[in-house]
Order: structure tokens, then sequence, then C-alpha cells
């Protein structure tokens, strides 16, 4: 069976602007952003986000939700903080679960200084296999690099998690800030490393120095080798989000390039 082509692959976030505009234009996919925040899964502000989604998933092809993050660390030293991660956790899951999406994001929840690797790697693994435990078998979720500063123990978490609903996703924009490995002309380690376990991507440029979420040309991400990289060494279900606060030049440069 054929790989997809990557504008299949293809999906926009809801950070960007006039997404739902540009996701209609070029039939992309949607990721989600609502729930990033997760006291927008409360009360009145919950009610609103929801209804809002249940509106967006019969107008567009959503195939991923971001879960919250803020404040949410599943490798907690203190049980009450793991606690909250659950609890928040299993919320963003029961609302994507409930509107049909089967692809969740959620972050490592790494903090360098804070964390020994050798403790989160082993209360990672405890977390996620106890977060998926009443999962339905369809249901999938990404856990995104964000402080982490190597590729490795991400994809040890996966392989130790040992199961092929527990993935990882790639943000290629965070990597380019904090992460370590050295940089090879045509190589990109952090793929190489994180492909068996790869279930979504996130991709956006930077010059190494922020966070900027800039475009596609605009950084010193090497952009079109990482989409070669998905093309040859990821799975055909593996998505990719552009996370890009201006997403309409780039999507020139995709089309450009053979992208799109």
């Amino acid at each position: 069976m054929s790989k997809p082509e990557m504008r299949d692959r293809l999906c926009i976030a809801g950070m960007c602007r006039n997404w739902q505009d540009i996701a209609g234009k070029y039939g992309l996919g949607v990721e989600i952003d609502h729930f990033c925040q997760a006291e927008n899964m409360d009360g009145e502000r919950g009610i609103r986000a929801k209804a809002e989604l249940a509106q967006l998933v019969k107008q567009y092809d959503v195939r991923i939700l971001h879960a919250p993050f803020n404040e949410l660390h599943p490798a907690a030293i203190d049980p009450k903080a793991r606690e909250l991660a659950m609890y928040r956790l299993n919320q963003a899951a029961e609302i994507a679960i409930g509107f049909g999406i089967k692809k969740m994001v959620v972050h490592s929840g790494y903090v360098p200084f804070v964390y020994f690797k050798e403790w989160h790697h082993a209360r990672s693994v405890e977390f996620w296999r106890e977060f998926m435990a009443d999962k339905p078998d369809d249901f999938r979720i990404c856990i995104e690099n964000v402080l982490d500063d190597e590729p490795y123990m991400l994809a040890e978490i996966a392989k130790a998690v040992g199961d092929e609903r527990v993935g990882l996703c790639y943000d290629a924009g965070h990597a380019n800030i904090v992460g370590k490995t050295a940089a090879e002309p045509g190589r990109d380690e952090w793929l190489e490393v994180m492909a068996p376990y790869l279930k979504h991507l996130h991709i956006h440029n930077n010059d190494g120095t922020g966070d900027f979420h800039d475009e596609l040309m605009n950084g010193t991400i090497d952009i079109e080798g990482i989409l070669e990289g998905v093309r040859d060494k990821c799975a055909a279900d593996v998505t990719v989000s552009l996370e890009i606060l201006n997403c309409e030049n780039s999507l020139d440069w995709l089309t450009l390039k053979g992208y799109y």
C-alpha cells in the first residue's frame, strides 16, 4: 500500500490566524487548540467551547485535539500534582472521544533541573500505562517534546510503555531551541530517533533563540528535510500540523516545493 501524499497528512492548528478560512480554502485537516488551557473544559467556558467544537466537527476534518498542558506534569514528584495531570488529561480525552477525534497531543511535562531523567522515564511510563488503560482501541496519544533536550528519552518512554496507541509528536521548533544533539547537514537526529514511534508532528520555524512559530522558510530548521523524512521513515498514519501564526505564505512555499 502506497503512503499518502503529504497534502493528505497536513493539518492546520487552531493557533494559526484565520485557520478556519485556510482549512476550508486548502482542504486541510484541523488540530483543535480550544482546550490547551484546562479552564476551557470547565463550567460555562466548557459549555461554550464544546458547543463550538460540535459545530467545527461538522464543518471541518477535525483529526487531532491538543490536550491542556499548563502546570500539568505526568511524572510529577508530588502525588497531588500527578492526580491533577491525570484528571485534566482524562477530561480532554473524554472530549476528544466524545466528538470522534481519535488522536490527542499531550506534552511530556519534562522540566530540566527538576526531574532526573531516570525518574521522568520511570514515572512517565507508569502514568501513560495507567492513563491508557480504559481508552478505546482506536484512540491514540502523541507525547510532544517541549523542554526535552534530546529525543532518546521520549523514544525510550514510548518503547517502554509498549502500547501501539502511545506514540510521539515531534515539535521541530521546540527541538531547535532546547535540543543539545549536534546537527549534521542532511540529517535530523530527532526525526530518526523518534520515527518508529511518531504519530504526529508540529512544524514551524525559528532561528534557535525563541519559540516564534514563524513561517516554514524563515529560520534555521530544515523543514524540507523533515518532510522528506516523514515520507521516507514514518508510518502512513503520521500527520503533520502547521503551527504557524501566519500560514498562507508557508502553504505557498509547500506548493512550490511539491508538498501540497
